[in-house]
């Protein structure tokens, strides 16, 4: 491992050559005062040896090719979930080396979370983490360059609420013409982010009438409690962050989902165990807004499991397919499913198709033959796709089992339950 420093029009950037990638960690993107808005940071000359600083939000990672500066590399831009509270662009089951050795470029995009970040009343026009992640791509249209990237082929991704981000930030008039596709793994947009009940509880925290100037002056012991009441308000639904009506289909996309989301939380587990498991699922449906007919067969053996996995993600999935399709957009759709071989997520390794088994794949990092990573490679840098399109039949191509053991299929329609449920 090695130092290197590369010249950019915002200032010397000190990182470090690892494993055939130059990454440059941490690099002050922005600033802003609490519940401020934020503005570019002056140029100058930033280290980024470090990989993690959870304590710095308004900051982004590179990873590059260790090849010439000259070079046309496609950019990824990528944005980290987290339920719009956790999460950083240095996280390690994110790292970017495998595009690096791609030919591709990483752009890891830091942003405020929790209120300040998702806090929006009549004098914000949009949260103030879409216009810090605004500022990245910004930043990385004026830098990419430095390391050998074309601005003209950028790809946004993120997964959770990172996909939700990228969605809403791609539909953001400021962006028309600065993206050209779009990776949305699992989106989890939020269904009463702002809602009365929510408001309140942030009243109650902060001691007044929510504003974001009240919560500008108040101190950090009084916002975390407001954070911690509204969080309270809903176990599964983002307590904050954009709702789907955010979502304006502009580009050409990718979109994915797990099969099992949530089955494996201890809650969910419990609650599937219950001889009143379908009875609650219903209740949980109508409490969610799915005013379709519930769908008894393929919610039979794990009804709460899949009531709560689909409220949550696979019925955003299916929207923001069906309605890029009604925009006349090319859709491309992947689902994972479990299967042989034990694949990886932040929380461990898996035969499973949890929430978060995607990232690795879509890293290479563990499983660097895993066929999900090719085929991002190949929508980076060609805009295109091997699978078929969901716009043919709403053709599903799905991935089971863990790397080299990895079966790629195809499914039509895997996602007519949350579709029949909750709309598309």
């Amino acid at each position: 491992m090695t130092e290197t420093t590369i010249s950019a029009p915002c200032g010397q950037l000190t990182g470090r050559i690892h494993d055939g990638a130059i990454q440059v960690f941490n690099i002050d993107y922005a600033a802003a005062a609490p519940f401020a808005a934020s503005a570019p940071v002056a140029d100058g000359p930033q280290s980024g040896t470090r990989r993690c600083e959870p304590e710095r939000e308004l900051v982004l990672t590179v990873t590059a090719p260790t090849g010439p500066a000259d070079a046309s590399y496609p950019v990824l831009l990528w944005i980290h979930g987290g339920s719009y509270e956790f999460g950083h662009p240095s996280e390690p089951w994110t790292d970017a080396t495998a595009f690096a050795q791609a030919g591709i470029i990483t752009v890891s995009l830091g942003y405020r979370k929790g209120l300040e970040g998702f806090w929006r009343d009549s004098q914000t026009e949009t949260y103030r983490a879409i216009d810090d992640l605004y500022l990245g791509l910004q930043w990385a249209r004026r830098n990419a360059p430095a390391f050998g990237g074309d601005i003209d082929n950028i790809t946004i991704s993120g997964q959770s609420a990172g996909a939700a981000l990228a969605l809403t930030l791609a539909a953001d008039e400021r962006t028309r013409g600065q993206i050209q596709r779009i990776i949305a793994m699992s989106p989890a947009f939020s269904l009463l982010s702002g809602s009365r009940l929510r408001r309140t509880l942030a009243g109650i925290g902060v001691g007044r009438a929510p504003s974001t100037e009240v919560f500008s002056r108040a101190d950090e012991r009084r916002v975390a409690r407001a954070q911690k009441l509204v969080s309270a308000s809903s176990p599964s639904d983002p307590a904050i962050g954009p709702r789907f009506d955010s979502f304006a289909p502009t580009l050409p996309t990718m979109v994915t989902a797990t099969s099992e989301e949530f089955f494996s939380e201890p809650p969910v587990v419990a609650m599937d165990k219950l001889p009143m498991r379908e009875w609650m699922a219903r209740r949980y449906a109508k409490g969610h807004r799915g005013r379709g007919e519930f769908p008894t067969g393929a919610y039979a053996e794990r009804p709460m499991g899949n009531v709560i996995s689909d409220s949550a993600i696979r019925s955003y999935a299916v929207k923001v397919a069906e309605r890029s399709v009604a925009a006349e957009l090319d859709v491309w759709a992947a689902q994972f499913e479990p299967g042989e071989g034990l694949g990886y997520a932040p929380a461990g390794r898996t035969s499973g198709a949890p929430h978060c088994i995607d990232i690795a794949r879509f890293f290479g990092m563990k499983e660097p033959n895993h066929p999900f990573h090719q085929v991002a490679v190949e929508f980076i840098r060609e805009g295109t796709s091997r699978m078929p399109r969901y716009n043919d039949d709403r053709k599903i191509t799905t991935f089971s089992g863990a790397d080299a053991q990895a079966v790629e299929g195809i499914a039509i329609d895997a996602w007519a339950a949350p579709r029949q449920l909750f709309g598309a």
